[in-house]
């Protein structure tokens, strides 16, 4: 058992060596800003916000988009339906900001073969000018601030670089499991995004013409997601992917721990069917869980039995693992607060309810990882998807998104 346990402590070693090195590459982004360029030199972009549900933050996400310092653009919002309670909101705002190039309309939901924000997304994307040189898009949590789209479009003037995105940042607004278990994953998922180029879809930027040679609208028409595939496609052109530490986008509400079992699940589907990075992350995750796992039984194992030395080896590596990978999440986010300044949210996170929540992190991780392997289908809001494969999605079924008062006013 003690050779054992010595075993286990050397691979968790390798395992956090992994981690410290994409932590590393993460912070460096943020010690290395994006330049930007004059706005002489800036594309004319379509930009576009797909919308199925009023957010909690929609409001304010609209009034940046629409708020926007950025000298030549257009703006697209696609709304599922117009029962949708988004559209009251969208109105609100545009008539109050009196935002001229602001075009909203409904989504045909007659194709079957992708999800609705794909299908939104091709249709913005078609409705744009012929000015366009880049089409940029973004989710309802997205919350812009005034140079936004200038820094999310900057790094495309490189015709190295195919493609920009942000970088998502869930922020505990409050001290509950759930927000903390969520703030840990999405922590360690950003760090092996960017390691790996898997883009974020919440802020992302292509370039025309890398858009129409990869044949991103054929491909979005038969997929689940547009940012991984995005992602890939873009990798597979031969182009780079650039991460822009300006666009952090952080994002303070608040989670349940089956919505975060659910989120990690679809992530992680993604993930496998969209990018080619998925091997490497399956079988990271398992080999670090199944570690863990390991060093967890050898500990009680020999501590029940009276073997110290093992006990202790085992017990820690694990305190180590836990110590080690707590101050890389917490410079992460002392850099990430630090770079972003007051747009940051939520401060900074309690250790105790990091060491609390850590085992559930894993777990969910874990059992997400397991559901995104052997799943075939996913439901996010409230539509069902078949996946045959990556490209051979199936919608089942279609209803207008509505809000529990707006349904009980329209039936009145």
């Amino acid at each position: 058992m003690l050779i054992t346990a010595c075993f286990a402590a050397f691979l968790l070693v390798l395992v956090l060596a992994a981690q410290i090195k994409w932590a590393n590459e993460f912070v460096r982004l943020y010690k290395t800003p994006t330049s930007v360029p004059v706005s002489g030199d800036l594309p004319h972009v379509g930009v576009i916000l797909a919308l199925r549900g009023a957010d909690p933050f929609l409001e304010n996400s609209l009034r940046g988009l629409m708020s926007l310092e950025y000298p030549s653009h257009e703006v697209r919002i696609i709304v599922d339906s117009p029962f949708d309670p988004a559209i009251l909101v969208v109105e609100k705002v545009r008539n109050e900001l009196q935002a001229t190039n602001v075009q909203v309309e409904f989504l045909n939901v007659c194709q079957e073969t992708s999800s609705l924000k794909n299908s939104a997304l091709i249709q913005g994307i078609n409705g744009c000018s012929p000015l366009c040189e880049a089409f940029a898009w973004l989710d309802s949590d997205t919350v812009p601030y005034p140079n936004w789209l200038r820094d999310l479009v900057a790094p495309l003037q490189d015709n190295n670089i195919g493609a920009s995105c942000g970088i998502r940042w869930y922020a505990p607004p409050s001290p509950t499991m759930a927000n903390y278990v969520r703030h840990i994953w999405n922590s360690a998922a950003v760090l092996q995004m960017v390691a790996f180029k898997i883009g974020w879809g919440g802020a992302f930027a292509i370039r025309k013409a890398v858009y129409q040679q990869v044949g991103l609208e054929r491909k979005w028409c038969l997929a689940l997601v547009e940012d991984t595939l995005a992602s890939n496609e873009v990798l597979l052109d031969g182009k780079q992917i650039k991460f822009v530490p300006e666009c952090t986008m952080p994002n303070p509400e608040s989670a349940t721990l089956s919505w975060c079992l659910s989120f990690v699940t679809r992530q992680l589907q993604g993930l496998r069917y969209y990018h080619s990075a998925w091997k490497t992350v399956l079988l990271y995750g398992l080999f670090s869980g199944g570690l863990l796992l390991v060093n967890a039984v050898l500990f009680t194992c020999a501590l029940s039995s009276g073997d110290l030395l093992t006990a202790g080896i085992a017990g820690g590596s694990l305190v180590a693992f836990g110590v080690i990978a707590g101050w890389l999440m917490q410079r992460s986010e002392r850099c990430v607060n630090s770079f972003i300044g007051e747009r940051a949210v939520g401060g900074y996170s309690l250790p105790w309810m990091l060491i609390l929540a850590a085992p559930i992190t894993q777990v969910i991780h874990f059992v997400a990882l397991t559901r995104a392997f052997a799943l075939s289908d996913v439901t996010w809001r409230g539509i069902r998807y078949q996946i045959r494969s990556g490209l051979d999605v199936k919608r089942t079924n279609y209803a207008p998104y509505v809000s529990e008062n707006d349904a009980v006013r329209h039936s009145l």
